[in-house]
């Protein structure tokens, strides 16, 4: 599995991101992770990244969260028009068919995987949908 320089956590909960941090470090699956808890920051923090090295390979989006929630998130990542540069993982606890169907729909979504993050699903994660 290769190992990627920069992963972004989009979680409004810091115990689920801190876990999550640990998890794709001692997996080796990115060299550096950023954590931010809100729609509006990550989308800050995207703007301000995407034409740097400092933008991450890959988001993990959670979808429910307060105020802006994961698809408020990809409507307004939509608009960075970062052209696939940056693959979104939406890594949540919705068990909905609906949320699943319309992540598979969005061009915009590279995988839709149901939380807890662990290095085995991390390994899944690249193999399926990543090592390309």
């Amino acid at each position: 599995m290769k190992t990627f320089r920069k992963v972004l956590l989009v979680d409004d909960d810091d115990i689920v991101n801190s876990i999550n941090s640990v998890i794709i470090k001692h997996a080796k699956f990115a060299n550096e992770v950023e954590s931010i808890n809100n729609v509006s920051h990550a989308i800050e923090f995207l703007s301000q990244t995407k034409n740097s090295d400092e933008k991450p390979d890959v988001v993990f989006l959670d979808l429910n969260m307060p105020e802006k929630d994961g698809w408020d998130f990809i409507e307004e990542y939509e608009k960075l028009n970062m052209n696939g540069a940056t693959k979104i993982i939406m890594l949540t606890s919705s068990i909905s068919a609906k949320d699943e169907e319309r992540a598979s729909s969005s061009s915009q979504i590279t995988a839709f995987i149901s939380k807890p993050l662990s290095p085995e699903l991390l390994e899944t994660i690249y193999d399926q949908h990543l090592a390309n």
